[in-house]
């Protein structure tokens, strides 16, 4: 008699929780914008400080449903690591606005300080750091949700990743109020 046995092994990703703090509140005037006729904002444009927004990415608390004990975000974030991307974009900003973010190399602070992964010999993803798109410079981010950019990545879990917007009229922007959102996705993986 033959037995075959199937073992089947599912990998998830655990549920993490995103939060973004803060955007910058843009004004200008009409005066500021066009100095001549025809040539745009490039000079002039709004750019807020450096850490206008605050993103953070933390893997949420868990319970076992067999036994019912409960793993707190820290231990969910030391012991599951994984590449996490940050892609975004705006819905509702106006026409001939060119909205742009970035960061810089390894910012905000990693979520644990110290996890199990750093004292790995071998870590598979590498080290827990945080490498912005474009080496840091200025990203323009689409107005369209089916073409969301990249705008960085990290390992681990992370907090207070500071973000930074510039925003640019071209000659052809309308004068008046908009409210627009900026949306972040982040997508994570094991590889």
């Amino acid at each position: 008699m033959i037995v075959l046995m199937s073992w089947i092994s599912y990998s998830q990703i655990l549920p993490g929780t995103l939060d973004v703090s803060g955007f910058p509140n843009v004004q200008q005037e009409i005066d500021d914008l066009v100095q001549e006729a025809g040539l745009d904002d490039g000079e002039i444009g709004f750019e807020s400080t450096f850490d206008a927004s605050l993103v953070a990415f933390i893997l949420d608390s868990s319970t076992d449903p067999a036994f019912g004990f409960t793993t707190t975000s820290s231990q969910n974030c030391s012991e599951n690591v994984y590449r996490y991307k940050v892609y975004m974009h705006t819905t509702g900003a106006p026409q001939n606005i060119k909205i742009e973010a970035k960061t810089t190399f390894n910012s905000g602070v990693r979520f644990p300080q110290s996890a199990f992964y750093d004292g790995l010999l071998f870590k598979p993803l590498g080290p827990r750091d945080l490498t912005p798109e474009n080496g840091g410079d200025y990203i323009v981010i689409p107005n369209d949700g089916g073409a969301a950019i990249k705008v960085f990545e990290f390992i681990g879990c992370r907090e207070d990743i500071p973000i930074q917007f510039r925003i640019e009229a071209n000659s052809l922007a309308m004068a008046g109020s908009s409210d627009m959102t900026v949306h972040y996705t982040v997508v994570g993986s094991l590889d």
